[in-house]
């Protein structure tokens, strides 16, 4: 008695030297306590060392107070300690035995306030507080076979310690929760050892007794047992979390299933498991409890970017509930229930005849591998398994079909622009669906094209038929597939054969870079030409086409060469699909009479294709001017052909960097220009005369000619035939159409009356003496045709010109009566036209003069005798004006 009073005291000091707070707490080893009243308490210095070394292995780095706190005492009536030294004074006066066991620990906790647990014991007490509900392991801890109670909101944290158990076929031994609607975490933890031991009983690390909707969250958590199962749950759920090893296989008595649960939610990261257990199913699932929120069903969700694969030899569930398979967007799932597999009647999907819909739901990106040895046996149930966009599935079977369905199944598999869905079995038909005749049980949508690869056997590598499809609706029977009616692309009789006869059909998004590239140049104009070109799409329509037009062969295949690129990436008007397309452009700013190579690409989803091969056109010769110089019966063609007018962009730096509006200088020389001309606008054959006309110059390149033998007074159209430089010829017009009238013949020219000529007497001594000087004097050609002028005469008029010696050159003799007179047509002083009394023999001409044109006349010469008294002589000039033949 006196014994459990001194406890009492000790107890009662304590409170008061440390307040009551919950970062801190007296514990006491009840177990180790003596009993014994007669025994006698004796000290040593030897036992006070040993307190304090167990004092600081408790010790917290956390405070000063804590590290206070956290000191192992154990002290005997006194009523005034006020120290420490106090204290081992009146441990060396009365000289006590204390043995280790008999303690009284104070608590410590983390930074982030999980309480610290170094070992099972620590655990039960700290369990007996409500208050503490976060736990961290500093050992490694043996739970042995006794129980330990969880509540909501407790959180283990294992700091990568192992924890080992024993339950045997005791629920309420290890941890167990007993809360409904409780949620608890155990994160960071090993359960078991890695060889097996360590984790016996098969009600779970967490057996859930009855109370319903209990969560259970696994976080970073290895389990590694031959003799037990990891979940026991039977009306709540569990949730994994991070990355979670799971080795669970074994012969034993309780190596049964993986869980005995409702729902299973992998909720991130990846969850391994390998299960081989003594019972029939990887998952039994019996809960209807009115409050468990998944009562009736038997569900495995694999939640975005999360990762579950299971190794099992069993069926993949027990129980008649209604399942359901859900792989969210980037999940992934991989189902192997071949590497493990031992005994026919685990080799099942379903361990039961199921009634009730059966879900398979993969969504977008999702990533489905299910290996097994027998059907998924739907038997006579619904549901259906939809396969959502780009998701890529893969369901492999050993033996039989993918499915096995009774005739009265409902079951669908819709694949909703899947990017590939592949089954494979032993029988004919693959599937293995049995809906009712006309029931629509296979579907799908492609975004691309959809590619059907049908195998007469399993193991084939290459196909037996390709089969490419938009969409398509199917009624499936066994080995009989069948269109739906209004069906968007319903199969061919001989591709619904190749199905039947299958025993692998693979679904795949066929989406290639497009090929098969055709290009045709036509319509070629001066300055345009229409492209036409065609693609295979393989799978996805074109989103853009280029067309690159070069100059010269050798520049091709590189878009930096090229002249013009036109892109056309809008598809109005145009017929572009996911099969063959075909494409028009019409390109405008080509240089005239040139010669070009053209190629094209087109890009779809999934890239660029390479370059067509090239095609060559050359633009039409493009006339610039024509006119014509009318007479009666002639007239002068004078022309122009455009050479070099075009424009082109400089993309030697790339089509970012493009320079555009550069002036062409690479156009072609023109061969031949003929001038054509007749009276009838519409020029028949017959009605139209043609002459070669001289070109001359090699860009812009210049003609004429002369038509001659015209009729008068009459309308002529004139228009051009060019050979340009390709070869091909070219008719080509000015707008309006060039057009001429002929008129009758005038001949009118102007000349003058009367030309003065005379010295002056300023030059008499000096070198320029007697050199003869006059004013200009105009002849000018007033009528409608070319004029042909001369002079055909010349006499004296008076006794002054009978005086003088008219000579043909300037070797006169100076104090003679000799004159030379020169005729200066446009004060030309190199033709020297003398006149003298020899002009009606010997006429000089003043040369042609067409319509409208003038000469001037100017006379020059020297008179040899100047310093003679002046002398006034007169000359009558005779002018020849006639048509000009030439």
């Amino acid at each position: 008695m006196k014994k459990k009073i001194h406890l009492f005291l000790i107890i009662y000091v304590i409170a008061m030297i440390f307040p009551i707070d919950w970062s801190y707490a007296i514990e006491i080893d009840q177990s180790q306590v003596e009993q014994s009243n007669e025994e006698t308490l004796a000290t040593s210095e030897s036992t006070t060392e040993e307190l304090v070394s167990e004092s600081t292995e408790l010790t917290s780095d956390d405070s000063s107070d804590t590290q206070e706190s956290t000191e192992e005492k154990e002290f005997v009536e006194t009523d005034n300690i006020t120290n420490s030294n106090d204290i081992n004074n009146v441990i060396g006066e009365n000289k006590p035995e204390i043995k280790s066991g008999n303690i009284l620990k104070i608590a410590a906790q983390d930074e982030d306030g999980f309480w610290l647990v170094d070992s099972a014991a620590t655990l039960t007490e700290y369990l007996k507080d409500s208050q503490k509900l976060n736990f961290r392991l500093t050992n490694d801890i043996n739970l042995g076979s006794a129980g330990y109670q969880l509540k909501d909101k407790m959180i283990i944290d294992g700091a990568n310690h192992i924890i080992t158990y024993n339950k045997g076929g005791t629920a309420a031994s290890g941890f167990y929760a007993n809360q409904a609607n409780a949620v608890i975490e155990i994160r960071n933890t090993q359960f078991g050892n890695s060889d097996g031991s360590g984790a016996v009983g098969y009600y779970g690390i967490i057996s859930g007794i009855s109370a319903a909707n209990m969560t259970i969250i696994f976080d970073g958590v290895d389990y590694y047992s031959t003799n037990g199962q990891m979940i026991y749950n039977i009306n709540g759920s569990v949730i994994m979390r991070g990355q979670n090893r799971i080795d669970q296989r074994g012969t034993s008595t309780y190596s049964q299933e993986w869980a005995e649960i409702n729902y299973v939610e992998i909720q991130s990261g990846h969850t391994s498991i390998q299960h081989s257990g003594t019972t029939e199913a990887f998952i039994w699932s019996s809960g209807n409890a009115s409050a468990n929120p998944h009562a009736g069903t038997s569900q495995i969700i694999v939640r975005e970017n999360a990762q579950l694969d299971v190794q099992t030899n069993g069926n993949v569930m027990y129980g008649t509930l209604s399942p359901s398979y859900i792989v969210e967007k980037n999940g992934v799932f991989n189902l192997d229930k071949v590497t493990l597999a031992s005994t026919s009647s685990k080799n099942q999907f379903f361990a039961a005849n199921l009634t009730r819909p059966i879900t398979f739901d993969f969504k977008e990106n999702a990533q489905v591998d299910f290996k097994l040895p027998l059907p998924i046996n739907l038997y006579t149930a619904s549901g259906g398994m939809n396969i959502g966009e780009n998701a890529d599935v893969s369901i492999d079977v050993a033996n039989g079909n993918a499915f096995l369905a009774y005739t009265s199944s409902l079951f669908a598999i819709n694949m909703n622009k899947a990017k590939r869905v592949s089954f494979a079995g032993t029988s004919l038909g693959t599937l293995g669906l049995n809906g009712a005749t006309g029931v629509n049980n296979l579907a799908f949508t492609s975004n691309y094209l959809q590619k059907i690869e049908t195998f007469s056997s399993k193991t084939n590598t290459t196909p037996t038929q390709e089969i490419f499809k938009e969409a398509s609706d199917l009624s499936v029977q066994g080995t009989n597939f069948t269109n739906i009616a209004g069906s968007k692309d319903p199969f061919s009789a001989q591709e619904i054969l190749a199905m039947r006869n299958s025993q692998k059909i693979v679904f795949s998004e066929f989406v290639n870079v497009p090929n098969q590239l055709g290009l045709i140049a036509a319509d070629e104009t001066d300055t345009s030409v229409s492209l036409y070109g065609s693609s295979v799409n393989n799978g996805s329509p074109a989103t853009e086409v280029k067309f690159f037009i070069f100059s010269a062969e050798e520049d091709a295949n590189d878009l930096r060469n090229a002249r013009q690129i036109v892109t056309l990436d809008s598809f109005d008007g145009q017929i572009n699909t996911a099969f063959n397309s075909y494409y028009n452009v019409n390109v405008d700013s080509l240089n005239p009479n040139t010669i070009y190579w053209v190629q094209m690409i087109v890009i779809n989803q999934a890239g660029e294709s390479e370059f067509s091969d090239t095609e060559v056109f050359a633009t039409k010769p493009q006339l610039s001017n024509l006119t014509a110089n009318v007479t009666t019966t002639t007239a002068i063609i004078n022309g122009e052909l455009a050479s070099d007018t075009g424009k082109w962009t400089d993309y030697s730096n790339g089509e970012a960097a493009a320079i555009p509006d550069q002036q062409a200088d690479f156009g072609g020389m023109y061969r031949q220009v003929t001038v054509e001309y007749s009276k009838n606008k519409d020029f028949p054959k017959n009605e139209t005369k043609s002459q070669i006309a001289d070109l001359s110059g090699d860009k812009n390149q210049k003609f004429t000619t002369k038509l001659k033998g015209l009729e008068g007074e009459a309308t002529y159209y004139v228009r051009v035939r060019v050979a340009g430089v390709h070869g091909e010829e070219a008719v080509l017009t000015m707008t309006p159409l060039t057009e001429f009238q002929t008129v009758t013949e005038v001949i009118k020219v102007e000349v003058p009356i009367e030309m003065a000529f005379q010295t002056q007497n300023k030059d008499i001594g000096t070198t320029q003496e007697g050199e003869i000087s006059s004013s200009e004097y105009q002849v000018i050609n007033k009528g409608n045709t070319a004029t042909k002028i001369s002079l055909t005469n010349l006499s004296k008029e008076n006794t002054d010109a009978n005086q003088l010696l008219l000579l043909s050159n300037f070797g006169g003799n100076v104090g003679q009566n000799e004159l030379a007179l020169q005729l200066l047509v446009n004060n030309n002083q190199s033709d020297t036209l003398f006149l003298t009394s020899d002009l009606a023999n010997a006429p000089l001409s003043i040369g042609v003069l067409n319509v409208n044109e003038q000469k001037s006349l100017t006379l020059r010469g020297k008179y040899f005798n100047a310093a003679k008294q002046a002398i006034f002589p007169t000359y009558k000039m005779t002018f020849k004006v006639e048509r000009n033949e030439e």
